[in-house]
């Protein structure tokens, strides 16, 4: 009997010494800076679907016929202004070039043959002048007959023809060169063109031919994006068309990452007939150029404001799917549940979970439910 007294009461002496030692000692107040929930003037968003595009899109073709003999780039690359894309077959090109130059050499020739009969030509010609001012003198003194002073004259006619139909051909020689320079640069330009190379710094997004294929003029061979300053189109419902201007600035949702200001720089003046829609252009503010062209958009025009219950955007946290703030109520955090609604700037709408005027905590990093604040400016 005495031993079960015995264990009675250290059971009884080591559950209170074990009750003891489970009381939580009396923790710090933590200091907190808190905002009361309260109306504020947002702006009134209105969001249309977009898409990343380059400022300037060119579906590349070739200037002349011709197999592709090589591609130099794939979807994707990035391309330098003047960076090769395409080689043709050119062949029957280089062959005209070959014998443009040499019809230009031949001409160069009949110009200095030209040039050289000028000057003989003209060597006669004075000689036959100097003859017949001679033979005229002597026929005033009576040493000559008239025919003989009529055939110096005849000779002295003949030889300046000679020299007129000299410099005559000298000139058609000379012309005779720059039609040759020109068939020979047209030829050059044209075996140029055999070479496609980039207008534009830029991304290939698309190639439509192979080595071997027959390209044409009118043969797509790659699309070609300016990916230096790429811009976002965005369609717009037709209803909507009073409350966008050019200049005004919008808001670009691009994915995951955080929201950037962009500007409407175009409207097209037309409606799309079957999506009753008309197209905006929305500039990207320069350090965007490596955004993928085809990336989707969301972009958002301010349409108005509306007055809407906010707290600050730095005192929502989650825990998974959920959006919960913590409310200072006596001195103690407590945790709630919110659904949140727009963000915008340092404000986010709340829809349900905080009432106007309830004191939320600015910034909840470590705070957990009912543990004891200290409020401070």
């Amino acid at each position: 009997m005495k031993v079960r007294v015995a264990r009675w009461a250290l059971l009884v002496l080591t559950a209170c010494g074990s009750a003891e030692r489970a009381e939580p000692p009396t923790s710090a107040s933590i200091a907190v800076t808190v905002t009361p929930a309260h109306d504020e003037a947002l702006a009134t968003i209105y969001r249309a679907s977009g898409t990343v595009r380059g400022r300037s899109t060119v579906v590349v073709t070739s200037r002349v016929a011709g197999y592709v003999r090589a591609v130099h780039v794939r979807p994707g690359d990035l391309v330098v202004a003047g960076q090769p894309l395409v080689d043709l077959e050119a062949k029957d090109v280089q062959a005209g070039v070959t014998r443009q130059r040499a019809e230009l050499a031949q001409a160069v020739a009949m110009q200095a043959e030209a040039a050289s009969a000028v000057e003989a030509a003209r060597v006669t010609a004075e000689l036959a002048r100097t003859s017949r001012d001679r033979v005229a003198k002597l026929l005033a003194a009576g040493a000559v007959t008239r025919q003989e002073a009529d055939d110096a004259e005849a000779q002295a006619r003949g030889s300046a023809a000679q020299l007129q139909a000299a410099e005559a051909r000298l000139r058609a020689a000379g012309s005779a060169i720059e039609v040759a320079k020109a068939a020979l640069a047209e030829g050059t330009a044209t075996l140029g063109y055999a070479r496609v190379t980039a207008a534009f710094a830029g991304r290939v997004v698309a190639r439509s031919v192979d080595p071997g294929a027959l390209a044409s003029p009118s043969t797509p061979l790659l699309v070609l994006e300016e990916g230096a300053s790429p811009r976002v189109e965005a369609a717009v419902e037709e209803s909507r068309g009073a409350s966008i201007r050019i200049g005004d600035p919008v808001i670009v949702e691009l994915g995951t990452s955080a929201p950037i200001e962009g500007t409407v720089s175009e409207i097209v003046p037309t409606v799309d007939v079957l999506s009753r829609a008309f197209g905006v252009k929305v500039d990207l503010p320069a350090g965007t150029g490596s955004l993928q062209p085809g990336t989707f958009a969301r972009v958002g025009f301010r349409t108005g404001t509306r007055s809407r219950l906010v707290v600050p955007t730095t005192a929502i946290s989650s825990l998974g799917a959920l959006d919960r703030v913590f409310v200072v109520d006596g001195g103690v955090a407590r945790l709630r549940m919110i659904t949140a609604g727009e963000v915008q700037g340092p404000w986010t709408e709340v829809l349900s979970g905080v009432a106007a005027g309830e004191q939320v905590v600015g910034k909840p990093a470590g705070l957990r439910d009912g543990a004891r604040v200290e409020v401070r400016p």
